[in-house]
């Protein structure tokens, strides 16, 4: 009985809600935004985003990106973004790009 009430919490507990999904498409669609705009204004490339993760708000409220520079799929790009102030903490692009910096 125990390992059955263990399972269901679980299971309903990892479950998200209608609402927290449209808020994570809401902070994906924002900050990758964000994203792109930093590597064209920083970097005058364009970027191309193919993985993403939102952290937890108890872990450090990101928004981590990876992908490549438009056109060249060997030239992978990194940022994490906060998805309260819609900032970039970090990115991440090869060196020869850095020049624009």
């Amino acid at each position: 009985m125990i390992v059955f009430f263990s399972i269901l919490i679980v299971l309903v507990g990892g479950c998200k809600s209608k609402e927290e999904l449209r808020r994570e498409e809401e902070i994906r669609v924002k900050a990758e935004q964000v994203g792109v705009n930093h590597f064209k204004e920083n970097y005058n490339v364009d970027v191309v985003f193919l993985e993403y993760d939102i952290m937890p708000s108890f872990v450090s409220s990101t928004v981590w990106f990876k992908g490549y520079i438009e056109g060249k799929k060997d030239k992978e790009v990194s940022i994490y973004i906060s998805y309260i102030t819609f900032e970039v903490s970090t990115a991440s692009i090869p060196r020869e790009y850095m020049i624009n910096q």
